[in-house]
């Protein structure tokens, strides 16, 4: 079991509820990283392995999540800063099930704009999920809103994974699903070193 939370976020989950499965969707995650020093462990290879490997698997994980599609393509391009921490990257996904994605991770933000702003295109729809605190719909019956407390889904992750080995259940995430994100973020970084080339995500 892998620590992918946002998948368990109650947000996440109403705005998976609402999509119509049988239709792909189009996602743009853009996240507002903010600045991490550069001495932070973060970025040191051996503790936090940078912020891609750190972070990003987790938007990834998302996207296959609300898309209940594994990754097969993947390019990325970074944007060069002095320090090269490779921090500032733009990402694209191409599902297995034909949907798409763009995860925009940038650290060059300022604090005051919201972390997290996912917006998903499903045929006539579109949810606009706000830094886990606000679900908008924009629907054929109009528009509908729903406001909570932030929440990420940690706590309800971690109760999931004491459920299943209780109860003798499979994980909550299965190992397919982790070993595809994971390749999928190592893939990042592997784009990025080859300028952007569209690289295959080859399935388990």
């Amino acid at each position: 079991m892998v620590g992918f939370n946002r998948r368990f976020a109650p947000l996440a989950i109403e705005m998976k509820k609402q999509l119509n499965a049988n239709l792909p969707s189009a996602i743009n995650y853009r996240i507002n990283a903010g600045i991490v020093p550069k001495e932070h462990w973060t970025h040191d290879p051996a503790s936090g392995g940078g912020r891609i490997i750190g972070e990003v698997c987790h938007f990834i994980d998302f996207c296959s999540f609300i898309t209940e599609s594994l990754v097969v393509e993947i390019s990325a391009h970074v944007m060069n800063d002095a320090s090269q921490l490779q921090d500032t990257v733009s990402i694209s996904l191409k599902m297995l099930n034909g949907s798409i994605a763009s995860i925009s991770y940038f650290s060059n933000g300022n604090k005051d704009l919201s972390k997290e702003y996912i917006e998903v295109f499903n045929g006539a729809l579109v949810t606009v999920l706000d830094d886990f605190k606000e679900l908008t719909s924009y629907g054929p019956r109009g528009t509908k809103v729903i406001k909570s407390n932030q929440d990420k889904g940690h706590k309800q992750e971690i109760a999931a994974f004491i459920d299943c080995i209780k109860e003798g259940k499979p994980t909550p995430v299965s190992f397919e699903n982790i070993y595809n994100s994971t390749l999928s973020t190592f893939k990042v970084i592997e784009s990025i070193k080859q300028k952007g080339i569209n690289l295959s995500v080859a399935p388990l």
